[in-house]
């Protein structure tokens, strides 16, 4: 098992590569940089961007200093732990899942997993590139906005996103979770995504303030453990 430190920017979690910092994404399927970087003992030489997606674009956007991405196709060969707030991935397939684990069949990568929402049970896309959740609009239909939240997606550019404060439960245990609710392009894109996964929502690292997060997708589990948080 290896065990790397990371630096958490505005619920972004990075990793240091020779030439800068990663942006560690299991909601992207590929990854991209402008030159070869050593990860996790290995070396890997990804494409400079994905489509309209570049750490230039992707700096720009957020107000963070991100000089690559690490997405699916790179993770999918690994098994790590999130320990949030440790600030600190363990990696190598020596790595254990928690007591409480599920089988998971992930959507281009991204670990889709069980959840309670509101009090209904639901799957839930686990994209670590984001920290602001987002949900289903009809489940929380009726409820009134807690506030806004201004966001990006790289495709569509930033925005602002009315937020709901959502129970969220796993293995036993209970949060509120600030989610936001989208519309237009970026609200068609997430909904087509939930739709092709059967699920009700897509869920950032605000989980991992809760839960450590072990995903093995060599074994195709993924698990929970509460930290306190």
């Amino acid at each position: 098992m290896i065990t790397i430190d990371f630096i958490e920017i505005s619920g972004h979690i990075l990793v240091p590569v020779a030439y800068g910092q990663a942006l560690i994404d299991t909601g992207s399927p590929g990854s991209f940089a402008p030159a070869p970087f050593q990860f996790a003992g290995r070396e890997y030489a990804p494409p400079a961007a994905m489509a309209c997606f570049s750490p230039e674009r992707l700096s720009e956007l957020s107000g963070i200093q991100i000089d690559a991405l690490i997405g699916c196709d790179i993770l999918s060969e690994l098994t790590v732990r999130f320990r949030w707030h440790d600030r600190k991935i363990d990696i190598g397939e020596d790595v254990p899942d928690a007591p409480s684990h599920e089988h998971f069949t992930p959507l281009m990568g991204t670990p889709v997993f069980s959840v309670g929402l509101g009090g209904r049970d639901a799957k839930a896309l686990f994209d670590t590139g984001a920290h602001l959740s987002y949900i289903d609009p009809a489940l929380v239909a009726g409820m009134k906005a807690t506030g806004n939240k201004a966001d990006f997606h790289p495709m569509c550019g930033p925005y602002i996103a009315p937020t709901y404060m959502v129970s969220t439960s796993l293995v036993g245990f209970e949060h509120d979770l600030k989610y936001g609710v989208l519309s237009g392009t970026v609200g068609q894109m997430t909904a087509m995504a939930m739709a092709a996964s059967g699920t009700s929502a897509i869920i950032g690292t605000s989980l991992l303030e809760h839960f450590d997060c072990t995903i093995s997708w060599q074994r195709g589990t993924v698990s929970w453990t509460p930290n306190q948080g």
